[in-house]
């Protein structure tokens, strides 16, 4: 009702009816709209039309795609360097890209660090001039950003308006991939709720189908090591799913996108390199400058290699060896003289020397053994893995190590 006079109103009127026993009018049922039929007899000996994709063989449109991925590991920067390439119209990792439109909904970044990071993909690749498509940014952090609400009685959902205001740009501006970042942000739901998660996923292929374009939804998988979290719906529902992973193998950290559910192309998973930038490469097609300073940074964890191998047989031998470049034991010094160096010269495990101390994995002034005396020897020493993970305040440095690495290692040779 309007307001509370109509209401009353019609109440008043309803009941004066009763009174006098008037018989109330039939009402009529709600109108049922019909199922849309395909007869498959009208396919018969016709060609199908082929499918189309935003990336081939990989984003196909009309469908919702998911991409998990742990916090920091570069979900974000990911779709940002795929709206890049489709802006452009240039190959995606490898793959080719139909030129077109992004809408990136940002429910964590604001304009500005947006801005920054696009800045940080053009110092790669260069700023396009006249690009064909264009990349669009929806900022809305600290917005409420559910694009669906439940109805706890009946578990129906209802398109909230920011959903509306997400439809209309899409369709104002023909977009061909929308970007939601995140779902967290987004389903307000619980996501181990088998009904909400395809009710919101639905609301998701819905507007790819309106849309004719790819909605992908970024997610964070749980902690325990699962490539998505919640329901099997997540997975069930959406019609292809990604997963984009890191981890550290002896001193490089790696990283791997892999299309593990894939309904209309093969799955696969590709190793990824990861430049000053943070641009995302395939790894065995790398650009030559990329290249080099892989490589430069795979020799470096070699020499590091080595020089743990020969700190650990000096250590079990009780000789002591020093950091320092004037000591009669100096730590490359001795390793070259005693065999050990593998072929490193003194330059190159001083350079590893030098990373292992910056990384904490080496520590200098331990005790390593005891003299004929019994009085303490110092000297390097291997740190423990209980040292390294009490340590207080060290956060997470492994692109700056690796820069500083790459730069020493290039001042070395």
């Amino acid at each position: 009702m309007s307001d509370s006079t109509e209401y009353y109103k019609e109440i008043d009127e309803g009941q004066d009816a009763f009174l006098r026993g008037d018989e109330p009018p039939p009402r009529e049922p709600p109108k049922q709209e019909p199922l849309a039929l395909i007869d498959a007899g009208d396919l018969d000996g016709l060609e199908p039309p082929p499918r189309e994709w935003v990336v081939r063989s990989f984003l196909p449109r009309k469908v919702a795609v998911l991409l998990t991925g742990e916090g920091g590991v570069g979900k974000s920067m990911l779709a940002l360097q795929l709206g890049e390439c489709i802006r452009r119209g240039v190959p995606f990792l490898g793959r080719e890209t139909i030129a077109g439109t992004t809408l990136i909904f940002s429910c964590e970044d604001d304009g500005e660090e947006l801005h920054r990071r696009l800045h940080r993909i053009h110092k790669t690749v260069g700023t396009p001039r006249n690009p064909p498509g264009r990349l669009l940014f929806a900022p809305r952090v600290g917005t409420i950003n559910a694009l669906a609400v439940f109805d706890a009685r009946t578990g129906l959902a209802e398109p909230t308006d920011a959903f509306r205001a997400l439809e209309a740009c899409a369709v104002e501006h023909r977009a061909d991939l929308v970007v939601i970042d995140t779902t967290s942000q987004t389903f307000p739901g619980n996501e181990n709720d088998r009904a909400a998660v395809t009710v919101y996923v639905n609301m998701m292929a819905g507007l790819a189908v309106q849309t004719n374009a790819c909605v992908l939804l970024l997610a964070h998988p749980p902690k325990t090591g699962a490539e998505y979290s919640g329901s099997t719906s997540w997975t069930g529902t959406v019609r292809a799913r990604c997963f984009l992973r890191s981890h550290d193998d002896e001193g490089t950290r790696r990283y791997f996108l892999k299309l593990a559910k894939a309904n209309y192309s093969p799955e696969f998973e590709d190793e990824l390199v990861r430049d000053d930038n943070g641009v995302m490469w395939l790894a065995d097609k790398v650009p030559p400058s990329m290249a080099d300073k892989i490589n430069a940074y795979a020799q470096l964890a070699g020499h590091k290699r080595v020089f743990m191998s020969a700190l650990d047989a000096l250590t079990r031998q009780g000789r002591a060896i020093s950091h320092a470049n004037r000591a009669s034991n100096y730590a490359p010094k001795v390793m070259l003289a005693a065999g050990l160096a593998d072929g490193c010269t003194i330059k190159q495990l001083e350079t590893a020397m030098e990373a292992l101390f910056r990384e904490e994995v080496i520590v200098a002034g331990a005790v390593v053994a005891k003299g004929k005396d019994r009085k303490p020897v110092c000297g390097i020493a291997r740190k423990s893995r209980q040292e390294q993970a009490h340590d207080s305040g060290r956060t997470d440095s492994h692109e700056a190590d690796a820069l500083h690495d790459l730069n020493s290692l290039e001042e070395a040779a």
